[in-house]
This record gives C-alpha cells, structure tokens and sequence, in this order.
C-alpha cells in the first residue's frame, strides 16, 4: 500500500512524541512539537476545512540538561541519500540562527526503507548547505551517515534516544 505525500514521517514524528513525553517523565527533557499554521478556508456543520501553510519554523523545540535544542524530523524513501532540497530554507535559517544563539540545533533523519535514524548536526548539514551554494552535491549520501553521525536507537527506555546520541544526560 502506497502512502500519500502528506502522510509521510508521520509514523517517525509519532515515536518522536512518545520519545519527548518518555524524557518528560524522566524530567530528562521538555520538548515540544511545533504545530504548522492552518489556514481556515470555511466551517462546515462539525469540522474547518483548509491546509497548513507552508513550513515557516521547526519540528520540535525545547529544553535538556539546561540547554536548549531545536530540531527538525525528516524521513525519505530514498535507500542510497538524502536530498537536502528536503529542507525549506526557511528552516535551515531558523536551525543557523538557534546555533548562534548557542542552541543545540539539529536534524533527525530517518531513512524509511532501512529502518535507522541519524542525527545530523548543524555544523554537519551547514558544510553540505554550503556545498549545494557552491554547485556541488545536492545530497548526503546514506553511507556518509553510518561514518559521521550518531544512529538514535532505542535505549535507556526511550523509544528514539536522541539525547544520547547528542551526549547529553
């Protein structure tokens, strides 16, 4: 069975909320998911009807061990890379100014078709931004992850334990 574009990462986003209330009960974290802009076009008996807006801020932000984190959620089909078109400029503006801030700013990468998530760091995705403006590599390939980054895996009773992979307690 196909999945519609829209529908895409929501199985990942819904194990990142249950992740962020298991760190809230541990009082490890307190992060939120940050819901889109809905653009209401009409009412009708029970329900609105309209869309979301166009990506304007992250998937997630919140606080951990004092520090504060920001992050976005990404998921592709793709087996062999990822396309950094997969990220709104917007975005990555908003992950380039919480960075200098002093803001834990990543990326969750969840590459589907093999079942394993990565976290790619700000400093990480900001050298391959830089490459895509200097006309070189649209994408990240798969196996660059399993060398540079840290895999989120389920652990200390967390279903995706990225603060783990971020180091931090």
């Amino acid at each position: 069975m196909k999945r519609g574009y829209a529908n895409r990462g929501k199985a990942f986003e819904k194990l990142l909320l249950i992740s962020n209330q298991q760190y809230a009960l541990k009082k490890w974290a307190a992060v939120e998911k940050v819901e889109p802009t809905f653009k209401t076009l009409g009412r009708h008996r029970n329900y609105s009807y309209g869309f979301y807006e166009a990506a304007g801020f992250v998937d997630f932000v919140g606080v951990a061990n004092g520090r504060s984190i920001c992050f976005e959620a990404k998921s592709t089909v793709n087996r062999t890379n990822f396309p950094l078109k997969n990220i709104d400029p917007k975005q990555y503006k908003i992950l380039s100014d919480w960075h200098t801030q002093g803001s834990i700013s990543f990326l969750l990468i969840e590459f589907e078709k093999h079942k394993r998530v990565f976290l790619l760091t700000f400093t990480q995705l900001a050298e391959w931004w830089q490459d895509v403006a200097n006309g070189g590599r649209k994408s990240i390939p798969y196996e660059w992850f399993h060398v540079n980054c840290e895999e989120v895996k389920t652990e200390r009773g967390i279903v995706l334990d990225y603060l783990k992979a971020l180091k931090l307690p």
